[in-house]
């Protein structure tokens, strides 16, 4: 595994955070999430008495977080990663939600009767699909009795980051499917 006080004093002794996340083969946000606690302990972020180790998200909300001669570096760092920055991760919810309104909208206007996630959870569902279908469809040759939409590329890897979510659908449920957009 990586060992996070080395990572801290390299950040500590000038090796920019940018240079460590390759060569770790990290997205930035993800190095400096890994790096949260040693961070803390060398008191380059400080944490408010009584509150939790602070997330990536504190330090952009509450910058004085980071003492402020690393405050400028750390927070540009986090702006210019693409990939798992707060800022990505809520454009990826906010299209994540677009691809659910237009899985639903798509069902609607084809007549199949269905209850949304949010419907599911009012009945007291914890997890659940982003549709379960009130009557199964098929679709070649399945039966489908559920849909979770997943705005993301759908490769085998990413399939099985899901996987322990999707069999609790099957679990409950029945087949069903995934939609990758």
């Amino acid at each position: 595994g990586r060992n996070t006080p080395d990572l801290v004093s390299a950040f500590e002794s000038g090796k920019s955070l940018a240079v460590i996340a390759q060569d770790e083969r990290l997205p930035v946000s993800e190095l400096i999430r890994l790096m949260i606690p040693g961070l803390l302990d060398r008191q380059i972020l400080l944490s408010r008495p009584g509150r939790q180790e602070p997330k990536l998200k504190d330090l952009l909300i509450d910058p004085h977080l980071i003492k402020e001669q690393w405050r400028e570096i750390i927070l540009a760092a986090i702006d210019v990663d693409n990939l798992c920055s707060p800022a990505s991760d809520e454009s990826a919810r906010l299209i994540g939600l677009e691809y659910e309104h237009t899985l639903l909208r798509k069902l609607s206007a084809h007549g199949v009767p269905f209850r949304t996630e949010e419907q599911l959870r009012l009945l007291g569902t914890y997890k659940t699909p982003d549709v379960e279908l009130q009557i199964p469809i098929e679709v070649n040759g399945r039966v489908v009795n559920w849909i979770d939409s997943k705005a993301m590329f759908g490769d085998r890897a990413s399939h099985s980051e899901h996987q322990k979510q999707f069999r609790s659908y099957v679990n409950r449920l029945g087949a069903g499917m995934v939609v990758y957009w």
